[in-house]
């Protein structure tokens, strides 16, 4: 495995680090010497045994009733998951949720919960699903995606909303979250992405941000770059590899480990000094492009995962 880090460090894997800033013409600030490429001492953070993570979204298929969720989550706690995110409740209340989750071994401390902010009464929706999170016991509570068209999206009301959301968050000792794709960074407002907005505008007591480390890929942008300018805004990654090159016709995503993503330099960005307490939540959007035809594919993706986190040094 080191000589696959090594490896992948001399080739520049990572999208969001040099060779894609030199594609899109974005300047890294020393990014090598100031992320731990270059420290005489090697490698020296690993990721925490609790915070090994996985967005419960890469197990959709294989999750479509309760019988089905109760034994993915009995055995990704044993394949030695400690975390997920929520995308879905199966139909259990809170309690139930988080009692399969205790059996599981696991915790959900965040979930993709909304609000939708195109209704005109979210905030009143939304209470429901804040006193689910807290009972539950989540810590965070996140917007993870909203419809286009996203040339037409006033990013500063949006920014005012997830202030308005994370207030209403913070009464149930909860803190709101936006989760990217690539539209926020391929749509620029005066020459920068959207997303500079949401960053800029949103109240950072309020509002944190999970960076999906391929979709900030995909949209040009350098997530060392933005990592590295504020380390403590982002509590959380979605880890998600991308496959060297492109598949013709189909979506890049790829397992974690075998793809061209450096994350030992993102997650060096991320936590420079190794005093954050970051999550790390393993995602795939569609795990059978890297397990063709396979039956299996969601688990193997799994396991890929949870095998890069206990051996992944940065």
């Amino acid at each position: 495995m080191e000589h696959q880090l090594n490896r992948r460090r001399l080739l520049g894997a990572a999208l969001g680090t040099g060779a894609a800033a030199a594609t899109a013409g974005v300047w890294v600030p020393n990014a090598a010497a100031g992320n731990g490429s270059d420290r005489g001492a090697g490698p020296n953070q690993r990721v925490p045994g609790g915070r090994k993570g996985i967005q419960l979204y890469t197990m959709r298929e294989k999750m479509q009733n309760q019988s089905q969720a109760r034994s993915v989550l009995r055995w990704l706690g044993r394949q030695g998951y400690r975390e997920v995110e929520t995308a879905g409740h199966y139909d259990w209340t809170a309690q139930q949720f988080k009692d399969e989750l205790r059996r599981a071994g696991l915790k959900a401390p965040a979930g993709h919960d909304g609000p939708d902010f195109s209704q005109a009464d979210w905030q009143d929706t939304y209470e429901a699903t804040l006193e689910y999170a807290a009972e539950l016991g989540q810590t965070y509570t996140g917007l993870a995606w909203f419809p286009g068209p996203y040339d037409q999206v006033d990013w500063q009301a949006l920014a005012n909303n997830f202030n308005l959301a994370g207030e209403m968050a913070r009464e149930y000792d909860l803190q709101f979250f936006y989760h990217n794709h690539d539209f926020e960074f391929l749509n620029k407002v005066d020459g920068r992405p959207a997303y500079d907005i949401l960053l800029r505008e949103s109240d950072r007591r309020l509002v944190k941000f999970e960076l999906d480390l391929f979709w900030i890929t995909e949209g040009g942008s350098n997530a060392v770059e933005y990592l590295s300018a504020d380390p403590a805004r982002f509590f959380a990654y979605h880890v998600k590899d991308h496959v060297w090159g492109d598949r013709p016709d189909e979506a890049d995503f790829e397992d974690v480990g075998p793809g061209m993503m450096d994350f030992p330099d993102l997650f060096a960005a991320g936590n420079p000094n190794g005093r954050l307490d970051k999550h790390y939540f393993i995602e795939h959007d569609s795990p059978w492009l890297s397990h063709p035809n396979d039956a299996q594919a969601e688990f193997k993706t799994a396991q890929a995962g949870i095998d890069y986190l206990d051996s992944v040094r940065f």
